[in-house]
């Protein structure tokens, strides 16, 4: 918010200095200016963007209370920009984050679950989306947890090593994705990419099993951590043993998908 007033501050000003100029007979029409300048002022925008991400105040964030739910299932829908998801929410709260023009978020009990779903616009529209330029969303690191991330031309962060997430689901279009998987209990990853780069890290403590489906372009496996057990299929040595483990589903388009 404070970052779009100051971007709606510097247009009021170029254009009353044009009206002011155009009073003085120093131009004969405003409005020939107008559409150069702005173009000028919005690449400037977000040339500056890129350099200044000023932290978020209590204003700009939301929050969804917990209340009784045991466990949370949550719908992330981000179209353009950048978006991250980690854990450290407070202690009471199902999730916080950005709150700017752009998104929208709904929660509901089901049972004993609660199921939030959000959608983010745009991240780098100075009038539209977070003063920061990203999306940040907080999520419990100590229930149970279930992600869906679907995003189209996305930058996406998700860092689940401290979060019991069970289950996420990645479906992601043209984008660039950073995904750290939990580093306790037993959790549950597919993705299903287009012309993406995906790049997976498993903890060091953490035993995987890997799948890849037939006819994906192309896939990085660190085979020395997860050899190769049959055609499309890596697994640790001690997945059957370990009580810290995941199973990871890859079906991929013309990207590249890294695992390690």
């Amino acid at each position: 918010m404070r970052r779009a007033n100051l971007f709606w501050g510097v247009v009021l000003i170029i254009v009353g200095l044009l009206l002011y100029l155009q009073a003085q007979g120093i131009i004969n029409n405003v409005f020939q200016y107008l559409w150069p300048l702005a173009l000028i002022v919005l690449g400037i925008w977000f040339i500056l963007s890129v350099y200044w991400k000023p932290a978020p105040s209590p204003e700009d964030t939301f929050s969804i209370p917990l209340g009784l739910a045991q466990s949370v299932s949550y719908k992330f829908s981000h179209g353009v920009g950048q978006l991250e998801i980690r854990g450290g929410a407070p202690m009471g709260q199902a999730i916080v984050g950005t709150n700017a023009a752009g998104i929208n978020k709904e929660s509901r009990m089901v049972g004993d679950r609660l199921e939030v779903s959000v959608e983010a616009g745009p991240s780098f529209i100075p009038f539209i989306g977070p003063g920061e330029g990203v999306w940040r969303f907080q999520i419990p690191q100590d229930l149970p947890v279930l992600l869906t991330v679907e995003s189209g031309a996305s930058a996406l962060d998700i860092d689940l090593a401290d979060v019991l997430a069970t289950r996420l689901a990645l479906k992601t279009g043209a984008s660039s994705a950073n995904v750290i998987m939990p580093a306790r209990g037993v959790s549950l990853l597919d993705v299903e990419s287009g012309a993406a780069s995906v790049n997976i890290r498993v903890p060091a403590a953490t035993a995987a099993r890997i799948r890849v489906k037939n006819g994906v372009a192309a896939v990085d496996v660190d085979t020395n951590r997860f050899p190769l057990l049959d055609s499309g299929i890596y697994q640790s040595s001690t997945f059957n043993t370990s009580s810290d483990r995941t199973e990871i589903n890859i079906e991929s388009g013309p990207g590249k998908v890294t695992v390690k």
